[in-house]
């Protein structure tokens, strides 16, 4: 017994001297450097009252920005709607003149924007810009920090340390100051050496601070998360006008929004909507119509187009025009802003200058880019990227594999990727097994995507069925790859290179799993119409369209249902 004891004894004692040694270890695979992060363009935009603007559609309805006093009116809707409609009806349609039809937009929706939009040289107006506001959270306070001194323009946060700026204006305009930042963090932590993780529009301001900077030397890693860096086809298309309308297009767009609660239907409205929408497919109404409209369409967009993203300043804030093709930028430079010699492109010509920068920089060459901060400077770069879901229904590329807003290809700096309605092919895939057998593992386990051909495939991560807006699995993977010496997708114990997001478990828990044959399956909504619309397929869809119908107009008639609500 007393052996037993002993051997117990010295094995606690064992145990207990190799415990330091073990986590010592461990932590020597650890790098302490600091990490900033900088984020996309979710920081709101103050005006000189300290008053928060609008600067997107949506916040006139999600931030309750317009007061009570300053909400339109019933009287002032349907004006504003007569003010488009006249010049829409009267001169464009009956007299083929649309210029007025433009300005009837910008006049309407300028107001609303007027603060947000930057002036001809890409710079504020009304003293718009970040609040300082931020920087008096008490809880994101480091030690030896003070964070209401301005010129740190950030807090801590998750042991990141936050860059707050202005993302309307152009990643260039803050790269001394990040510098500044980046000096300062060094400075205080005691590090020879940073990190840096950017998200969403923080990926073009990171890519313009590395062309200026990334040469000192003082960037160890840097970490993007699905970054609109490298273009955008949400953007770029729509600056260029390449819209493609599609009854197929609208069916699949619609299935997608109801099947992930972007809108909530009724049974029954669901079923007419649906319906509806396979009998609009299997006639091709929509196509039809707008095929033959095509004329009119093309002088439309000449006229709505830069009405719409110069009224709402979109189209005047650099930071969107860097998610601009290289192939797009000529075509939606001119759309936009006039030819060369028109009075609107002079007085454009300084913002279009910061355009133009980051063009010849950047995106004219982003292989030689990759190849400068990552081989000459010795950057280790890692990339997150997200897919499932779909952009808008009314791009040429509307099918691409997507977050919402940016494409897995743009995001993941390059892999090969199917469309969101199909997998890559069978002959493709073997093609580059016989090329390289080690390609094999970069191939995702639904089909859908080849990592192989991004620039980083050792260091890229991909999840599927999580939206754009859900930033906590990337925050978590930043931290993780920044905060440790050569870490891949092959020695990472947190993520596998392929995961699924579980949208149930919720964002909170970033609950992410190794993507397998029996959980990746695609959505639903992802199922097309029948290729060719035959008779039988016309005559189905008619069935149920009226099947919908009557069942309408037989609750009504029951009084189930009643216009206004529900009994």
């Amino acid at each position: 017994m007393k052996k037993l004891i002993s051997f117990l004894l010295v094995l606690t004692m064992l145990f207990t001297f190799l415990s330091p040694a073990v986590f010592a270890a461990g932590e020597k695979e650890k790098d302490m450097t600091p990490i900033v992060y900088i984020r996309g363009n979710g920081e709101a935009i103050y005006d000189e009252n300290g008053d928060e603007i609008p600067v997107e559609l949506q916040d006139l309805f999600d931030k309750n920005i317009v007061s009570e006093e300053e909400s339109i009116t019933k009287d002032e809707l349907i004006e504003s709607s007569v003010n488009i409609l006249l010049p829409f009806l009267a001169e464009g349609l009956l007299m083929d003149n649309w210029d007025n039809y433009g300005k009837a937009i910008y006049e309407e929706f300028s107001p609303l924007f007027e603060k947000a939009a930057l002036d001809g040289d890409g710079n504020p107006q009304y003293g718009t810009g970040v609040s300082k506001k931020v920087l008096d959270k008490s809880e994101y306070n480091a030690a030896n920090i003070d964070f209401k001194d301005p010129k740190y323009l950030g807090y801590y946060r998750l042991g990141q340390y936050d860059f707050c700026y202005d993302w309307r204006l152009s990643p260039y305009d803050h790269v001394d100051r990040l510098h500044e930042y980046i000096l300062t963090v060094m400075e205080t932590t005691n590090s020879d050496s940073i990190c840096i993780a950017a998200r969403c529009l923080g990926g073009s301001l990171l890519h313009a601070y590395l062309d200026v900077y990334g040469h000192l030397g003082h960037v160890k890693r840097v970490f993007y998360g699905e970054v609109l860096a490298n273009g955008s086809a949400y953007v770029s298309q729509c600056f260029s006008g390449k819209f493609d309308f599609d009854d197929k297009h609208l069916q699949i767009y619609l299935r997608h929004m109801e099947e992930n609660n972007m809108i909530q239907l009724t049974d029954l409205a669901s079923e007419i909507a649906n319906t509806a929408m396979d009998l609009f497919v299997q006639t091709e109404v929509v196509g039809t119509v707008l095929g033959d409209l095509d004329d009119l369409y093309g002088k439309l967009y000449q006229a709505l187009i830069p009405a719409l993203l110069l009224s709402t300043g979109m189209a005047t804030m650099p930071n969107y025009w860097a998610s601009v093709y290289e192939e797009d930028m000529d075509e939606a430079l001119d759309l936009i802003f006039g030819k060369k010699g028109t009075n609107r492109r002079a007085e454009y010509a300084g913002l279009i200058e910061k355009i133009e920068r980051y063009r010849e920089n950047i995106s004219s060459d982003l292989t030689g880019f990759y190849d400068r901060i990552s081989k000459d400077y010795g950057i280790e770069v890692g990339v997150f990227a997200k897919y499932g879901y779909l952009s808008m229904p009314i791009i040429e590329d509307y099918d691409e594999l997507s977050d919402t807003l940016i494409g897995l290809k743009d995001a993941s700096f390059g892999a090969t990727c199917s469309t969101a309605t199909t997998t890559l092919s069978d002959k493709y895939i073997e093609s580059r097994i016989a090329e390289n057998p080690e390609n094999a593992k970069y191939i995702s386990v639904d089909k859908m995507v080849d990592v192989s051909t991004a620039y980083f495939p050792e260091t890229t991560w991909i999840v599927k069925n999580s939206v754009h807006s859900t930033a906590s699995i990337f925050d978590e993977l930043s931290v993780h790859f920044l905060s440790h010496k050569n870490l891949t997708v092959h020695n990472d114990y947190r993520m596998a290179q392929f995961s699924m997001y579980d949208q149930k478990k919720g964002a909170a828990n970033c609950y992410v799993t190794p993507m397998t044959e029996d959980n990746c399956a695609s959505f639903e909504w992802l199922s097309t119409a029948e290729e060719e619309p035959t008779l039988v397929t016309r005559l189905v869809a008619l069935m149920k369209f009226l099947t919908a119908i009557i069942k309408l107009i037989t609750k009504l008639m029951n009084s189930e249902i009643v216009l206004g609500g529900t009994k």
